[in-house]
């Protein structure tokens, strides 16, 4: 008889046990797929939501859209002082890197300006005339070049705005066989980027 009560009141505790399991899963509906593991609250993702529909915009509201003017190009859109900045090329003598007085001068030139604006990069270029071998006259563009960028920072121009290349005799700016043309392309050249 006492394993029978015992067995009863088992059953008992069990069947209470299950009943509030059940209430406490207050109507959602319990799975063992793999899918649905993992309790997620808000709607089931099977569900969709319904699109909203559109407003209704009365007809007398109704604006009337102008199309949009093309974007100005980036000249219009620059300050009239960016456009001024002209800078002048410096030259050398013959098989030299060293700035001549002519030079300094144009050298100071351009360093007001570069100074006296912003938002600019600027590549300064080597150039050399057609008389020595590639190599050669590849590192003498580089030593004008260099030599005109010091002269730059000496006069307060930030260095980290300026870089140099040498282009040797590759790029001439006159092509004639003379004195007057090779002195053309013993030069620095600036190019604002």
């Amino acid at each position: 008889m006492f394993g029978n009560s015992s067995y009863s009141v088992m059953s008992l505790v069990l069947g209470v046990g299950c009943l509030v399991v059940l209430a406490g899963c207050g109507g959602r509906s319990v799975s063992a797929s793999a899918q649905n593991q993992a309790f997620v609250p808000g709607p089931s993702p099977q569900a969709k939501a319904e699109p909203a529909p559109p407003p209704v915009v009365p007809p007398q509201e109704v604006a009337k859209v102008e199309p949009t003017p093309p974007p100005a190009p980036p000249s219009a859109l620059s300050p009239p002082s960016a456009l001024s900045l002209e800078l002048t090329d410096v030259y050398f003598d013959y098989d030299r890197f060293a700035i001549r007085s002519d030079a300094a001068s144009s050298l100071e030139g351009n360093a007001r300006q570069l100074k006296g604006q912003s938002g600019w990069s600027l590549l300064i270029e080597g150039h050399c005339d057609e008389r020595g071998t590639v190599d050669y006259n590849l590192v003498l563009g580089e030593k004008r070049a260099r030599a005109v960028k010091k002269y730059l920072e000496d006069l307060g121009v930030p260095a980290g705005k300026v870089q140099i290349t040498s282009y040797g005799k590759e790029r001439p700016s006159c092509t004639e066989h003379s004195d007057d043309c090779w002195q053309k392309n013993r030069r620095v050249h600036f190019v604002r980027q």
